[in-house]
């Protein structure tokens, strides 16, 4: 990326997950390296159908009475955006553009209309229920008139959703963008996850050898990203900047990563030659790492393949093993924990991990998070249709 404009950095973050939900972001994180999981049965969000399902949900305590569940999405979405923009201190952000990966949208909402059987509906319904409509909504609530873009990439959208942003920075569009993803729990991705037999019945459990499916999980999360002349100008803090960002497709299958990890491989190996470093040079991965069988084969045969011997020496975690898989939101915050890890030096466990697989044998960093030295962290997103991005950061 040294060939283009400007240096990215990131001088705010928001986050809003299952585990510490509308906390600081140092509680959140606190958590999540003390192993602590967020993944418990709940009810489905709107049918009643006996039976409680295995899923990263906030409960609906946790948000006032004035929200109902048709009303998540977006006051999540307005949280995390919030907590970003306080924690960055901007004072002044009105050019600024707004990048945002969602992959269902506000599906409660359609839900809803669809159970309650209304064959009318307004014209303002149908933009309610667009996935751009969230992102039209935070752009007006805070008057940004810079890029506003929707992402929708599968469960890519939250990492291409920072990459695309820093890219709007670095050719001089812009100074400051809002990046970030938010998706919600909804009865149909948990129903259709389960028709696919995705869903594990017992705990998360990444590259374990009896990993059996992953949780479905819901959550927002927003970094500021900013030129660093521009942040350098004000005096903000930073904790980190953007190195490379790269995104490729498997063109292989529409539910099914490629069996060698093609797409990851490629999207790794070009986000790390972006910032002109060598594979030895990373020191920190987080995984993809949903907990199904193939995905974490295809992903450590991905990381094998780009960093070779150098990959059994770099701590790999999943950190969906406690927060579950919240979809567009998920790239985003996993790019804030590679961000974390670099501020904190510490890197969070892979929970669950109780019996090594064969196939899987890089350091995955089972159940206790470890002190390290991170300089630079990459964080990996892989996603139907064969979707896959990888973006990396290292310290300013």
């Amino acid at each position: 990326m040294k060939s283009l404009k400007d240096t990215v950095v990131v001088t705010g973050i928001g986050v809003i997950t299952p585990l510490k939900p509308f906390r600081e972001v140092d509680e959140f994180w606190n958590s999540l390296c003390s192993g602590e999981d967020a993944i418990k049965r709940m009810s489905l969000p709107l049918l009643d159908m006996g039976r409680k399902w295995l899923m990263g949900g906030i409960d609906q305590c946790r948000f006032p009475n004035s929200i109902s569940p048709e009303n998540k999405l977006q006051w999540i979405a307005e949280e995390a955006l919030c907590m970003a923009m306080k924690d960055a201190n901007l004072e002044e952000y009105g050019n600024a553009g707004l990048s945002l990966g969602t992959v269902l949208g506000n599906v409660l909402a359609k839900e809803k209309r669809l159970l309650e059987n209304k064959k009318q509906q307004s014209k303002w319904d149908n933009e309610e229920e667009s996935l751009s409509h969230i992102t039209a909504y935070l752009a007006a609530q805070h008057n940004l008139s810079g890029p506003t873009i929707t992402i929708s990439t599968a469960c890519t959208s939250g990492t291409d959703a920072i990459g695309i942003a820093a890219r709007k920075i670095m050719t001089g569009k812009t100074s400051i963008m809002f990046a970030g993803g938010v998706d919600v729990l909804s009865d149909f991705a948990i129903l259709g996850f389960h028709v696919l037999q995705a869903l594990t019945e017992e705990k998360v459990r990444p590259f374990d050898k009896n990993r059996s499916g992953l949780a479905l999980g819901e959550g927002a999360a927003f970094v500021v990203l900013e030129s660093e002349k521009h942040a350098i100008h004000r005096r903000a803090k930073i904790y980190g900047k953007v190195m490379g960002y790269a995104s490729r497709s498997d063109a292989n299958h529409l539910t099914g990563p490629h069996r060698e990890g093609r797409g990851l491989a490629d999207a790794m190996s070009h986000a790390i030659s972006e910032y002109n470093l060598e594979p030895q040079e990373i020191d920190y991965i987080n995984a993809h790492g949903t907990g199904t069988v193939y995905n974490d084969l295809m992903e450590t045969k991905a990381i094998k393949k780009v960093f070779g011997k150098a990959a059994y020496d770099i701590p790999i975690s999943s950190t969906k093993s406690m927060l579950g898989h919240s979809f567009g939101a998920s790239g985003t915050i996993e790019a804030i924990c590679c961000l974390l890890s670099m501020k904190n030096k510490v890197v969070p466990p892979t929970i669950n991990f109780h019996e090594k697989d064969p196939e899987c044998d890089l350091d995955y960093v089972p159940n206790v998070s470890r002190y390290h030295d991170v300089n630079t962290a990459i964080s990996l997103s892989a996603g139907f249709g064969g979707q896959n991005a990888a973006i990396l950061f290292g310290q300013a």
